[in-house]
């Protein structure tokens, strides 16, 4: 590593959450592979409140390759990427959520390795391997990201873009010159997942084992919450990508659904909310999630077309124009 130019780019978008041990974890492997003149961190706080802005100021003293920004309004999760993008140097970029921490000592080393192998985009994976919030309330969202987050770099390579997680990637600069971030994606969900399916069908994503735990636990209700408000990305998803989306286990169950009249599907999503908030098996719980989840996209989905149906003159009307 000789050239002055910068080899990597660790970029992090953080919102309302202190930064402290990621950065730690950091810059304590930087200096002991000794690269911290080819390695850059940029970190871009997306309108935290005070609190955590006044905390993470702090860290991004540690040392004099932390690039740090905050933005004066929220801009979004695909919005906020590519504004980073924008302010990155180096041949490769790695993509950090804020909330996660590596599980491995050797995590850089590791992304450093695949940069000398000539890799193009390799995902490390998330774990939930080391959780800080214990606390019984965060239970069922420790359980669902054990469920559908942390699966082995072989079984996430079979549907490479379903396990692709902006939280933890490493992408060759050329490729973001090319595919970035749709920022249609706003609000909650989908924006990654969106973007690696375009990313796997152009270059392909290689799966390893090198995993973040991902810390960032939120409350039961909450978790069912940013589902509700992630229908209208989810149905986004769905009409971008069609043809993949007919092939995802959810489609069949869309599919069975949406031969149900208006009240019944009402009447599923109450049930599903119902049991959710008070079963206190996870197990049940995640299966109402992801029941509800299909009743909601049915309904939006339906809700969007008989819209569309009302937007379309008919024969006569285009007849009399």
């Amino acid at each position: 590593m000789t050239s002055a130019q910068k080899i990597l780019s660790i970029i992090i978008p953080v919102r309302n959450w202190d930064i402290g041990l990621l950065i730690k974890a950091l810059i304590t492997e930087i200096y002991s592979l000794a690269v911290e003149e080819h390695v850059e961190i940029i970190i871009a706080d997306d309108y935290s409140e005070e609190q955590y802005r006044d905390l993470n100021r702090i860290h991004v003293q540690r040392a004099e390759c932390i690039s740090y920004y905050e933005l004066d309004r929220n801009i979004g999760r695909a919005a906020i990427r590519n504004d980073l993008l924008t302010r990155a140097t180096g041949r490769y970029l790695l993509f950090l959520d804020a909330d996660v921490l590596p599980d491995n000592p050797d995590f850089l080393e590791t992304y450093l390795g695949c940069i000398e192998g000539k890799e193009q985009l390799v995902c490390g994976g998330i774990s939930y391997q080391k959780r800080l919030l214990t606390e019984q309330k965060y239970n069922f969202y420790f359980y669902k990201g054990r469920r559908t987050e942390w699966v082995p770099a072989g079984e996430r390579q079979r549907t490479a873009w379903r396990y692709f997680f902006s939280a933890n990637v490493l992408i060759k600069r050329f490729i973001l010159n090319r595919i970035v971030l749709d920022e249609r994606f706003s609000g909650y969900g989908y924006e990654d997942i969106e973007w690696g399916i375009r990313l796997d069908q152009t270059f392909g994503i290689r799966h390893i084992e090198n995993t973040c735990s991902h810390l960032g636990l939120v409350e039961k209700e909450e978790s069912f919450l940013r589902m509700r408000n992630s229908i209208r990305n989810f149905t986004m998803l769905q009409e971008i990508h069609s043809e993949i989306f007919h092939r995802t286990r959810i489609a069949s169950t869309v599919n069975l659904l949406s031969k149900f009249p208006a009240i019944v599907l009402g009447a599923l999503d109450t049930v599903c909310s119902t049991v959710f908030a008070f079963s206190p098996f996870h197990r049940l719980s995640l299966f109402c999630f992801q029941l509800d989840k299909a009743v909601l996209f049915t309904q939006t989905a339906r809700e969007k077309k008989k819209n569309a149906r009302k937007s379309t003159p008919s024969s006569s009307e285009r007849g009399s124009v």
